[in-house]
């Protein structure tokens, strides 16, 4: 069954959007967006995935896409990241899923190793390193560069309503809250795979020597951020053929 209609379920009264597709009968995969993107940045994934046999559930982030955006911060903590996530899957009758998150959704994959490892099957975080927050991601701790949330709205033009201004500030401020999310990782019990762009030096270099350290699975593909993510091709082979083994 591929249904593209947005579905929703309530935690703690936030409404928290979300797309499945494919048997709910088969393994389940969940995929995360960035920071300003939306589940429907995964749909050329998910319709890959759902051709293999997958069930698929791609959510808005809390603040993006149709989910709610409160204006609360601690709403947007590494723990109530992990709930929503959960809460979805306890709505959709899912104990377990492999799940896939890209860069801001690669951080929320280190919070659900760290609150709720108990429901992954594998773990595969793309265009974000565990324990590694925005600033260091893209090289401002070598060059002293400021990537606040402030510096950002000055060095792109979003033109975002002033309604969602906050939400977009939280979500942003808590990517450097990455503190314990290697060892989260690592203890989460489930298969790890990394994959980063080589555009993007700093993380693409620390997730290889990350990944070999700690016994998980690595590729990169040409591109900065956006393109790794974008050009599903070349990442589909790697991630079907790292959620075999995971499979009971």
């Amino acid at each position: 069954m591929n249904d593209h209609n947005t579905r929703f379920t309530e935690y703690a009264g936030l409404k928290l959007a979300y797309t499945a597709q494919g048997n709910p009968d088969s393994e389940t995969i969940v995929m995360q967006h960035g920071w300003t993107s939306s589940k429907e940045a995964f749909s050329a994934y998910a319709d890959a995935f759902v051709s293999e046999g997958y069930h698929c559930i791609s959510i808005d982030s809390l603040g993006h896409g149709e989910s709610d955006r409160p204006t609360e911060a601690t709403l947007y903590s590494r723990r109530e990241r992990a709930n929503h996530v959960a809460a979805i899957l306890n709505k959709e009758a899912i104990e377990k899923a492999h799940f896939i998150g890209y860069s801001m959704g690669g951080w929320i994959a280190c919070c659900m190793a760290e609150h709720h490892p108990n429901r992954l099957l594998s773990l595969m975080i793309g265009g974000h390193c565990p324990e590694t927050g925005t600033t260091e991601e893209v090289g401002g701790l070598k060059s002293g560069e400021d990537y606040s949330f402030e510096r950002i709205l000055e060095l792109y033009d979003f033109d975002w309503p002033e309604e969602i201004m906050p939400a977009m500030k939280h979500t942003y401020d808590y990517l450097e809250d990455v503190s314990g999310h290697e060892k989260a990782v690592s203890e989460s019990g489930v298969p790890v795979l990394l994959w980063e762009g080589r555009g993007e030096a700093v993380i693409c270099e620390k997730g290889e020597e990350m990944a070999k350290q700690n016994g998980w699975t690595f590729f990169s593909v040409e591109g900065d951020h956006m393109q790794a993510a974008l050009n599903h091709e070349p990442n589909l082979p790697h991630l079907l053929e790292f959620m075999k083994p995971a499979k009971p």
